[in-house]
């Protein structure tokens, strides 16, 4: 008797804490956006402690068939390229925004593009933002409230190489 009780305090301590554990994720951002095709949307967003520096992560969607769309995207003059369907599973992307590189999967920022809906040439898009040690302020801009510059131009500029010049220092002579 007693250890059967033991047991059944032993198991539903497990299936408690076993849901506690499982929790539903939280965003600290979320924002639906519905675009004609070739329509841009951008996300403006500014790392605390870099306002200076804003980064945005713009897309659009060019071609949907019944199940399909594809979608271009752009984070710090990276574009890349998406095929997002309405079946299970394959309605969302994800970019990260800041990594975290003690603990990367747990405490990075990211953002995640959910492709939700279409409907009479309007997709339907929703954002989550991820960020719980809140190190990003966002700014959604929606194309329908004000219109965008296309496409906006204030991202991070990445340094580029200049062939012309050398990119190794000659050795040194070795005669002395």
């Amino acid at each position: 008797m007693q250890k059967s009780l033991k047991l059944f305090f032993i198991l539903l301590l497990v299936l408690v804490f076993k849901n506690h554990l499982n929790a539903a994720p939280v965003f600290e951002y979320t924002y639906k956006f519905v675009l004609k095709k070739d329509q841009r949307a951008s996300i403006q967003i500014k790392e605390i402690g870099y306002e200076d520096k804003v980064q945005n992560f713009d897309f659009y969607w060019t071609l949907f068939d019944n199940t399909n769309i594809i979608v271009q995207s752009k984070f710090r003059k990276y574009p890349r390229q998406f095929v997002m369907s309405l079946r299970r599973n394959l309605d969302w992307v994800t970019q990260t925004l800041i990594p975290d590189y003690t603990n990367p999967h747990i405490d990075r920022a990211r953002l995640i593009l959910e492709f939700s809906g279409y409907n009479k040439g309007l997709a339907t898009f929703t954002v989550y933002i991820e960020d719980k040690e809140s190190r990003v302020m966002v700014e959604f801009l929606d194309p329908r409230k004000t219109p965008l510059s296309n496409p906006p131009q204030n991202n991070q500029v990445t340094p580029m190489i200049d062939f012309n010049q050398p990119q190794v220092k000659p050795l040194t002579s070795w005669d002395k």
